[in-house]
């Protein structure tokens, strides 16, 4: 829907029935002439000029262009000084989810995590059970866009990281294509995160 209401589509079938009517209008229901075939270049740009604005009020928001399921390419910690490193390895796992209603899940883990000796999750070693907690990450929650900063406001009701337990952060998104990288600040090492997604298919 635009801010006036009407449904893009619409809008877009309206601007070429305008264009139709104006070519009609300017041109009468008299013969092809010279004068007439001299105005149908002005027709011609003034309804292409209605169909491209109609395009434009089609365009997806942010908002729009954020919802669905992403898969992770890659999550680097990025130094002061530049210097980036993987955070979950070099091939890391993991999905985020955007529903309409402003829910979200975000999951990342290590590929190359070893599994454990007793086929069993509440039976690893103190240093399986290490693995896991510092080779995963998994936090949900709601979350609301600010379109003007492209800034993401999350509000993690739960993670697997217990700190984050209702906590609220930000993360700077750009969308190009099918790619998502989000951007987290990192205030304890003076860096930041770049996590980047593309698009499920």
């Amino acid at each position: 829907m635009t801010h006036s209401g009407h449904h893009p589509c619409a809008m877009a079938e309206l601007a070429r029935a305008a264009a139709i009517r104006l070519s009609v209008l300017a041109l009468g229901d008299y013969p092809m002439n010279r004068r007439s075939f001299a105005r149908m270049p002005f027709i011609t740009a003034l309804g292409m000029s209605l169909l491209v604005g109609s395009a434009f009020g089609q365009q997806r928001s942010l908002t729009e262009q954020l919802l669905g399921t992403w898969t992770l390419v890659s999550h680097e910690s990025v130094r002061p000084d530049g210097t980036r490193t993987p955070v979950y390895g070099v091939n890391p796992k993991g999905v985020a989810f955007f529903d309409a209603g402003g829910h979200f899940i975000i999951t990342v883990m290590r590929a190359d995590r070893t599994k454990y000796a007793i086929d069993f999750p509440t039976q690893g070693t103190a240093e399986e059970n290490k693995a896991t907690a510092q080779g995963t990450m998994t936090y949900f929650g709601r979350y609301s866009v600010d379109e003007a900063d492209r800034n993401i406001a999350l509000h993690i009701e739960a993670s697997s990281f217990p700190n984050w337990n209702g906590a609220d952060q930000k993360r700077t998104f750009v969308i190009a294509g099918d790619q998502l990288t989000l951007t987290a600040r990192a205030l304890q090492t003076g860096g930041y995160a770049d996590v980047v997604w593309k698009r499920a298919k």
